[in-house]
């Protein structure tokens, strides 16, 4: 099977805003006269330290909670995509997709383009794949639909556990297991050498978080509070295990780290605005994050053209903004994902 590539991201926020440090931005050239203003968005341009960030969407913020509800908390990290949003938008669409972000390897190709959203989560030791989705279609009927293209339905039907139907599925040699959580809501799994009963297990253990028999990575201490405080975007990013992260490349270690929380959004001008905020286990632990955040975001400032950068202390949390364009996505993805 191909290498399992996932991006991981952070994201953001808290209440009190205490310390905060901007990245400094290039000195306006005086104009004889004074420029038209630019029109509005949910994520403001202003000085990043007073700027006051929107929490999650409430609706937005229940279809990913039950998206993530079922990768288990055995996985560390996960990435979501809002599949229709960039289905909507042909030019976004078409730099930021599961092709491009090599998530493709996690939900047959078939199936994928009926999906609204799915989130990956990988664990690059067992080489295994969990792979939650939402679709417009029941997901017997989604099944039955990409059976006709060549999905290759094991066995007699599918069998039941704890009330939800599962199925094997072979796809060009390629072991799967697909199961329903809900009418529309379904999780496969997937992996390097996987047999179809180890499949099978992966989704019944997904089930399991989802039903609330045994913990999802929702679970992880302050991480859905993470999530709650963090603006809605097309893209998201969870992590429960956050010492080595990809920005603070030059730190050995991110000591007390509890969690990260990433989005990304679209803003006008073709540019994407990511939010990042990283848990820590105390408000001194965060202050140290703080003056490294900063480091490192202007070391990179030159390498991404970066449009906007910034990152400030909320109590025992350090939360980042990076404004790019949408060419960049793929590059500043990378920098909030985990170590391996």
């Amino acid at each position: 099977m191909a290498t399992l590539v996932a991006v991981f991201i952070l994201a953001a926020c808290s209440t009190q805003t205490a310390p905060a440090t901007d990245v400094p931005q290039p000195t306006a050239e005086p104009t004889a006269a004074p420029t038209s203003t630019p029109a509005s968005t949910p994520v403001p341009y202003g000085d990043f330290a007073g700027a006051e960030i929107p929490p999650a969407d409430p609706e937005r913020l229940a279809q990913l909670t039950k998206v993530l509800s079922l990768v288990p908390e055995g996985f560390s990290s996960a990435v979501y995509l809002d599949i229709d949003f960039l289905r909507s938008n042909e030019s976004l669409g078409a730099i930021i997709n599961p092709e491009v972000l090599g998530l493709d390897v996690a939900l047959p190709s078939i199936a994928t383009g009926l999906v609204s959203r799915l989130a990956v989560a990988a664990d690059f030791q067992t080489r295994s794949v969990v792979t939650p989705f939402q679709s417009d279609f029941a997901i017997a009927d989604m099944l039955r639909l990409a059976g006709g293209f060549g999905l290759q339905l094991g066995g007699d039907g599918p069998t039941t556990y704890e009330g939800h139907d599962v199925w094997g599925i072979n796809v060009l040699g390629t072991v799967l297991a697909m199961a329903t959580a809900d009418a529309t809501t379904g999780v496969a799994a997937s992996g390097q050498s996987i047999t179809p009963a180890e499949a099978t297990a992966l989704v019944k253990g997904s089930l399991d978080g989802f039903d609330g028999r045994s913990g999802s990575i929702l679970d992880a201490p302050g991480l859905s509070a993470l999530l709650a405080n963090v603006p809605s975007g097309f893209a998201a990013g969870v992590l429960s295990q956050c010492e080595t992260l990809p920005l603070f490349h030059d730190v050995q270690g991110l000591a007390g780290c509890t969690g990260v929380v990433v989005s990304a959004d679209i803003l006008p001008g073709d540019l994407v605005v990511f939010h990042g905020l990283i848990g820590f286990t105390g408000e001194g632990v965060a202050l140290a994050a703080l003056r490294q955040a900063a480091e490192a975001l202007e070391s990179e400032k030159e390498l991404q053209g970066s449009e906007d950068l910034g990152s400030r202390q909320e109590d025992g949390n350090v939360r980042v903004r990076v404004i790019v364009d949408v060419a960049k996505f793929a590059e500043v993805f990378r920098l909030f994902t985990p170590g391996n």
